[in-house]
């Protein structure tokens, strides 16, 4: 899934395989049924696009396509603005998504696509998801930013998005009940 720009449809950067900061290929297993994915709007008028489902696919996906399958979908789009609440700040920058159990911080090796070059390196990829969620932590937590980190270590769990797409991705699972009272 991602939003690419009206007056660009046929940039050579426009590209759905790699994941982007605009979306792409993601393929985090966790983004099923109920799950909300956020997306960076960078264009008036951007469109929505969404493709390559799967039928079944395991974390890391390590093979060129999944369970690949033709799927029926229902999205509810809704744009929200910067400062509403509505979504967590890291979104307005970088993808995020969450599930009924867990906030879900994304980090990608080359997040601006086939521009600028490929690195293909999980150590970028794994940095930038670590810094999505000491952000989210620290913004719309408000959790002291050192003991965010602290508690990513001991309780968040990471883990490797896919490796297929030429650009490689990380995305952090942070589970909601650690942080409502018991």
């Amino acid at each position: 899934m991602a939003f690419a720009p009206a007056d660009t449809l046929t940039a050579p950067s426009l590209n759905s395989i790699p994941p982007t900061l605009g979306g792409g290929n993601i393929d985090i297993n966790l983004l099923g049924v109920g799950a909300t994915f956020f997306l960076p709007v960078y264009a008036e008028g951007a469109l929505f696009y969404t493709g390559d489902s799967h039928m079944a696919m395991g974390d890391g996906e390590v093979a060129l396509t999944a369970m690949e399958g033709s799927l029926r979908a229902t999205f509810r789009l809704t744009v929200c603005k910067a400062g509403s609440g509505d979504a967590p700040s890291v979104a307005f920058h970088y993808p995020f998504a969450e599930t009924s159990d867990a906030w879900v911080p994304i980090g990608l090796s080359d997040p601006d696509g086939s521009r600028n070059g490929q690195v293909n390196d999980l150590n970028i990829a794994m940095r930038r998801a670590v810094v999505n969620a000491l952000d989210f932590l620290q913004d719309d937590i408000g959790m002291d930013r050192a003991v965010a980190y602290a508690y990513l270590s001991a309780a968040a769990d990471f883990e490797i998005s896919q490796v297929v797409d030429r650009t490689v991705g990380v995305h952090g699972v942070i589970r909601k009940d650690h942080f409502t009272a018991q």
